[in-house]
């Protein structure tokens, strides 16, 4: 599914729930009215409706060099690695975790060349579980000029299935992908500040995390 023309006011990975869901509700609410049921279920629907949200992100503080956050969230850790992904060297991996209101679009942290190097189909468990690391997860790389921006999308649970739109060529900002619930590690090459801090809160396309030196 190509995530790059997704740029509906809700996202089409949301319809397939969306469209039954406002069916059932809409019949219920013509047979029985506005009953304890169909309050439920419109609340439900309002829910799902508000998690599948796909506004416009323009970043007022991008300069050259910068590295967007690519998904909503909180920055859970900080960490300086020896054995990086991107290279086998030293660098950086930024952990952040989705919150129950956060956006599920996932957009590109630099100009680059987009690739899908490892997409595991897998579980669905909660982050706390033991069984954690079976969880459905994939490995992206942008290659850039500048240096590469790895990420690592583990999928935690009462979610749906990751989705990335066409390898290659994309812009800053743009969107790659889906993923409504879980945890990313963002993977920084050792040329490059972090410029956040454990705790803070991030917009995807938004907040800038770092800049390559």
């Amino acid at each position: 599914m190509n995530t790059r023309t997704d740029t509906f006011i809700i996202s089409r990975h949301g319809w397939k729930i969306i469209a039954p869901l406002a069916i059932l509700t809409l019949l219920l609410l013509l047979s029985m009215g506005l009953e304890f049921l169909t309050f439920v279920l419109l609340l439900i629907l309002g829910c799902v409706i508000y998690r599948h949200r796909n506004p416009e992100r323009i970043s007022n503080f991008t300069q050259t060099g910068s590295i967007l956050c690519p998904l909503d969230g909180k920055v859970k850790e900080i960490i300086s690695i020896d054995n990086s992904p991107i290279d086998g060297k030293p660098g950086f991996e930024i952990v952040v975790e989705q919150g129950m209101s956060d956006i599920a679009i996932l957009r590109a942290p630099v100009n680059s060349n987009m690739s899908v190097e490892k997409l595991q189909r897998g579980a669905m468990l909660n982050a706390k579980s033991g069984e954690y690391a079976l969880n459905e997860n994939a490995l992206i790389r942008f290659t850039s000029s500048a240096g590469d921006v790895m990420m690592k999308h583990t999928l935690g649970s009462w979610t749906r299935p990751l989705a990335f739109g066409v390898e290659g060529e994309i812009h800053q900002n743009q969107r790659y992908g889906y993923m409504l619930n879980g945890i990313s590690s963002i993977y920084l090459p050792s040329n490059s500040r972090v410029a956040i801090k454990e705790g803070m809160k991030l917009r995807a396309g938004e907040s800038i995390i770092g800049f390559f030196s």
